[in-house]
């Protein structure tokens, strides 16, 4: 299992992103899981389950077509990986800046402008870019990270 955060302040592209990798990664019949992490809760309480959670739920079921489980407690990222291990390919982890798994770093706020990178020790960059310019190169990049899967 190949795992890839893909990490940057607010409004970089961070999730536009992973939505294009994944899309790349299912037309190769890849098994991808995404982790996304949230440091604020917004809007809390606008959602039935976000409700059940504040009033003291300590584990929520949305059953839809699919379903959708929250629990109410601190999310530990090697457990969460774990849980995935042998089931998928890759698992694109947004967020999580501190952590030490390889990243890509995008480094353009669309409402703060550049960003510094290296005043919050961010560690394993394996590319920076500023996706109003570096698409093109971010996915073959992926394509070429991805290819050994």
């Amino acid at each position: 299992m190949k795992i890839l955060q893909i990490t940057g302040f607010k409004n970089t592209g961070k999730t536009t992103l992973i939505l294009k990798l994944v899309k790349r990664l299912k037309q190769q019949q890849r098994k991808v899981a995404v982790i996304k992490h949230h440091h604020l809760q917004e809007e809390a309480g606008s959602t039935d389950t976000e409700r059940f959670l504040l009033e003291g739920a300590d584990t929520t079921i949305l059953n839809t077509p699919s379903i959708t489980i929250e629990t109410r407690r601190h999310p530990d990222l090697t457990e969460q990986l774990a849980e995935f291990e042998g089931a998928m390919d890759v698992v694109l982890i947004e967020g999580y800046k501190q952590e030490a798994y390889p990243k890509i770093v995008l480094t353009y706020s669309f409402s703060d402008g550049h960003t510094n990178v290296s005043e919050i020790g961010i560690r394993n960059i394996l590319m920076e870019a500023d996706m109003r310019y570096d698409e093109a190169k971010v996915m073959q990049w992926f394509d070429e990270w991805s290819s050994g899967i």
